[in-house]
């Protein structure tokens, strides 16, 4: 089994700190925040690189934030590979950073259900179950939610509106309303 490492240097060393990736990444123009572009995270690899800098919870969920989405790798001119980069450093980060109880379900959950559709499609009929037996109003208006640890509270927060089909409205999880086949499979 090969150790893993900090990204490579010969590839961090390709980032010129041009800016030009800044704009395309959803994470920067959303927050605003450096370290949270292409350009901070090259910053941060760097570090660790390095040994400047130590793996902690904030660096951690500085890479965590990132899409993916790839974005910046078009816009570059220098042809810095990101996508390499950010796959090497969430590896390194699994190997080094020692996750809490909550996060690590949370994850599992996530990489357990997402990649699969007929999983993903499971998941779909539990939440409408939850939602048209009433247990989402009980749950939202008994103060049980309040018990949930944060990241279940802002999942359930983003389920969407279900209305009955018997109102002539569509349901969410149909295929016109998804766009293809994202949860039909």
């Amino acid at each position: 089994m090969t150790a893993v490492t900090a990204p490579q240097r010969e590839l961090i060393d390709d980032c010129v700190h041009c800016g030009f990736c800044l704009p395309h990444c959803p994470t920067y123009q959303n927050w605003g925040e450096e370290m949270d572009s292409p350009r901070g995270r090259i910053d941060l690899m760097r570090g660790l690189r390095t040994g400047q800098m130590q793996m902690t919870p904030t660096v951690a969920a500085h890479f965590d934030r990132c899409l993916g989405c790839m974005a910046c790798v078009t816009a570059c001119p220098s042809g810095v590979r990101y996508d390499v980069l950010i796959e090497e450093t969430r590896a390194y980060v699994e190997r080094k950073y020692r996750r809490g109880f909550w996060d690590r379900l949370h994850r599992s959950m996530i990489f357990q259900i997402f990649p699969y559709p007929g999983r993903l499609r499971a998941m779909a009929a539990f939440l409408l179950l939850y939602v048209w037996t009433g247990i989402r109003w009980l749950v939202r208006h008994s103060g049980l939610l309040k018990l949930f640890p944060p990241r279940m509270r802002q999942l359930e927060a983003l389920q969407p509106v279900v209305r009955s089909g018997r109102s002539g409205s569509q349901s969410p999880w149909s295929r016109d309303a998804c766009s293809g086949s994202s949860i039909r499979g």
